[in-house]
């Protein structure tokens, strides 16, 4: 489940008028990077690129990441494709410093089963709150999914509930079920769900909407899915763990 990848080998460089990134009282002891996971589909074609390049940019604003330029960062990916077989998939991974110093990786896509087979955990661990709505290298409530995850190569995805029962996010997907008229929902942002760049473009297209969905309510669901950006919109069956 783990893919190789393999660095493009040249970083950016920021502008240097970018203001600096401020380090809060819950942030961890050396500052994370901001990630971007993109497919890159046979021909090159990147059909979520804009909306990635969106959330990099709110979440150096945010954090007070140095942004080095959305026409650098796209020269850098560019270039990247340029050397890579345009007959199949590919994983791109971007990583962000605060410094704006940047890392472009890439690997090949292997297929996925489908279905993917996916868990329940819960309560997640709390301490997460202030980085929610940030993807970046700082995931500590989710070191234990990781580690279980490697140990059980047949399921993709841990998917977890608060401490009131309502279902959040998977440590690396958002989650959705389907109600008995047919409709798609997903949790809303404020119930501790990553804004992935897949689940907005769901949504922007009408697909799903944002509701809460608790526990009990989600394992009784005609049918679920999980999306990620690398995966697209994915059938899953609810496995014990």
């Amino acid at each position: 489940m783990t893919d190789t990848l393999h660095s493009a080998g040249t970083t950016g460089r920021p502008p240097s008028s970018a203001r600096p990134y401020t380090p809060r009282a819950s942030d961890p002891v050396t500052p994370p990077s901001l990630i971007e996971t993109m497919r890159a589909e046979p021909r090159h074609a990147l059909p979520l690129l804009e909306g990635h390049m969106a959330r990099l940019q709110r979440s150096c604003l945010a954090l007070g990441f140095r942004w080095p330029g959305e026409d650098a960062v796209r020269r850098r990916i560019d270039a990247t494709l340029s050397s890579l077989d345009p007959n199949q998939a590919w994983r791109l991974r971007l990583l962000l410093k605060p410094d704006g110093v940047y890392e472009l990786e890439s690997g090949v896509l292997p297929s996925l089963p489908a279905p993917v087979n996916v868990v329940l955990w819960g309560p997640r661990t709390p301490g997460a709150e202030s980085w929610l709505q940030h993807k970046t290298t700082h995931r500590p409530w989710y070191e234990q999914a990781a580690t279980w995850l490697a140990a059980h190569s047949d399921v993709f995805d841990v998917l977890f509930w608060d401490d009131d029962g309502f279902m959040c996010e998977g440590s690396r997907s958002n989650l959705y079920m389907q109600t008995q008229e047919g409709r798609w929902l997903t949790p809303p942002l404020t119930a501790g769900a990553l804004p992935g760049v897949q689940r907005e473009a769901l949504l922007r297209a009408g697909k799903v909407e944002e509701a809460p969905i608790h526990r009990d309510v989600f394992v009784q669901a005609p049918a679920i899915r999980i999306s990620n950006a690398l995966r697209g919109w994915c059938d899953a069956t609810l496995v014990s763990n």
